[in-house]
């Protein structure tokens, strides 16, 4: 990869791979609630020198931030991730409530990563209604609605193994272009979905950053 657009011009391949040095960090740093930062103390954390960092977010519109300034951490992430064209995965649905979705729904790691889960499916009539991690249960009957109203863009599988490739269908027809499955079936790719299988929790931040890597 040499270079990545956006709306004006070609991102070096350079600046590209800090970025992605520069997205945990930053997204470390707002998970545990420090909302302000400054460029020479990304260039300690993360030993690249402070020049290189202030060319990286001089890409940034109106960019006029001088090493020791504060900048706000997450007009940082927000910069980045519409550098690289992510913005709009930052948000998914999860389809599936059992023990697995409802632990996806607590995990630290998801929510450290960047990603927000903004809402929940299941087609247990007893499941629909709850709250589970200030999350509200919605039928599957509401996905598509919810889908396209929320201009959404990925969804997450966690239901049984034998109802995962139709979860995928209605997802795919809700207007979803990327599938992130956690159940044991192999989902496989799909013309007009990407298709991220994960089979180890171990492996959620990582499998995270493959999926935008390959968006």
């Amino acid at each position: 990869m040499t270079g990545k657009e956006n709306d004006n011009h070609v991102l070096p391949g350079e600046t590209i791979k800090r970025f992605r040095l520069y997205q945990p960090l930053l997204r470390l740093w707002m998970y545990k609630e420090k909302r302000n930062l400054t460029i020479s103390l990304i260039s300690e954390f993360l030993g690249i020198p402070v020049e290189l960092v202030l060319e990286d977010f001089s890409h940034c519109p109106d960019w006029n931030k001088s090493e020791n300034e504060l900048v706000e951490v997450s007009s940082l992430i927000d910069c980045i991730d519409k550098l690289l064209g992510e913005k709009e995965f930052r948000e998914a649905v999860l389809v599936g409530i059992g023990k697995l979705g409802t632990s996806l729904l607590k995990n630290e790691i998801i929510a450290g990563s960047g990603l927000k889960i903004v809402a929940a499916f299941d087609i247990d009539p007893e499941k629909v209604g709850k709250i589970i991690s200030g999350i509200k249960v919605l039928g599957m009957e509401k996905l598509e609605s919810y889908v396209r109203q929320m201009h959404l863009k990925m969804a997450m599988i966690a239901t049984t193994p034998e109802n995962a490739m139709e979860a995928v269908e209605q997802v795919k027809k809700a207007g979803i272009s990327v599938v992130w499955n956690f159940t044991p079936a192999l989902i496989p790719e799909q013309e007009g979905i990407l298709v991220q299988n994960t089979t180890s929790s171990m492996n959620l931040e990582n499998d995270y950053q493959e999926i935008l890597a390959r968006i």
